[in-house]
């Protein structure tokens, strides 16, 4: 599959996180693979395989639009929304049906044309706010 830098992480959003298409993981992540995050890590394809196939039973409607990419050289920062109803367990908590809406960003680094290394930020205190995990207080 030869497509851009930005053209391949945006298949890995679109076809793995969007469609449940695990199979083009292979296609598009390097077999060095490493995720960083401020709460998690990932090395490998099967991590990240875990993780999608883990994030996708959580919130099964998941969908997360690209609102922003720039790329220089062999990185790809990619601004995201994404949107989902949790009917699945995640973080330990049983299904809310309460729908999230979070902004984040990703920073991707290709090698070979693959992504080979990955850094994102979430807007993980709004999502813990809308699951009912953090309550949201006025300031």
């Amino acid at each position: 599959m030869k497509t851009d830098s930005k053209g391949t992480v945006s298949l890995l959003i679109d076809e793995v996180f969007n469609k449940g298409n695990l199979s083009v993981l292979e296609e598009i992540v390097h077999p060095n693979y490493r995720y960083e995050s401020p709460t998690e890590t990932m090395e490998g394809i099967a991590d990240l395989r875990a993780f999608a196939q883990a994030f996708r039973s959580a919130f099964p409607d998941l969908h997360i639009s690209i609102d922003d990419q720039i790329a220089e050289g062999e990185k790809i920062c990619t601004r995201i929304s994404m949107t989902g109803t949790h009917r699945g367990d995640f973080l330990g908590l049983p299904p809310t049906d309460r729908k999230v809406e979070l902004q984040g960003v990703v920073l991707s680094r290709l090698e070979e044309g693959l992504i080979v290394q990955e850094w994102e930020l979430l807007d993980q205190l709004t999502l813990l706010q809308q699951l009912g995990i953090v309550q949201n207080e006025e300031v």
